[in-house]
């Protein structure tokens, strides 16, 4: 009897590492958590890149006045009027903060996205509606604005 129950296990641990792995590899899956933002959110989901492959984001400042750009790290980047400001990232997520530099003014930027080539041209808002100043790009490569 005891010998039986010895094969026996011996049978189960068998099949457990040979048949359950194959198994459970075929079955592997991703689950993406996204977070439900509610409709009455400033924050808008423009687009998505592929996270896997380096991202460009190119700023242009429309603005009369210079624009700051901060990301982590603690880097800040300083646009001209007029001018552009092309940064890479090969890693996400990306988190950037867009503000007017030496001047009190809502800005809203305009999205193009293009492949992994993210162009954000940032505008004054003549009205009292908030503005957005951050750009983020979760996980999966979902863009979001607020």
């Amino acid at each position: 009897m005891h010998n039986k129950r010895r094969l026996i296990l011996l049978g189960l641990l068998a099949w457990v590492t040979l048949v359950w792995p194959v198994d459970r590899a075929t079955a592997q899956v991703r689950s993406i958590l996204r977070p439900r933002v509610p409709d009455t959110s400033t924050i808008r989901t423009v687009g998505q890149v592929d996270p896997t492959e380096p991202i460009e984001i190119e700023i242009n400042n429309v603005l009369t006045g210079p624009l700051g750009i901060g990301f982590a790290g603690g880097a800040n980047v300083e646009v001209a009027p007029s001018e552009s400001a092309k940064l890479v990232f090969t890693t996400v997520p990306v988190n950037l903060f867009v503000y007017p530099l030496g001047q009190e003014a809502s800005v809203r930027s305009q999205i193009d996205i293009e492949g992994n080539t993210i162009t954000a041209g940032i505008v004054p808002l003549t009205s009292v509606a908030p503005g957005d100043i951050s750009l983020n790009i979760d996980g999966a490569g979902l863009v979001y604005v607020y």
